[in-house]
């Protein structure tokens, strides 16, 4: 992981997040990871379970976000 971050951050990912509001981001990972989760293949009360932790964490992020753009 710490690779992975080292290769982004080489990328520009560290200078495009500072040049681009971080809502634009959140809304992008919320994007990304809803389209993920409606292919998991697994029971529907695990795919119902991780959706509804996927939302409580975006609820998280979207109030912290929301206090950092003040």
């Amino acid at each position: 992981m710490v690779f992975m971050i080292a290769v982004l951050t080489n990328m520009g990912l560290l200078s495009a997040i500072r040049h681009t509001g971080l809502s634009l981001w959140l809304e992008a990972l919320d994007r990304c990871v809803r389209k993920k989760l409606a292919t998991v293949n697994a029971d529907p009360e695990v795919a119902q379970a991780l959706l509804n932790r996927f939302d409580r964490a975006m609820a998280d992020l979207t109030a912290v976000v929301e206090y950092l753009e003040e």
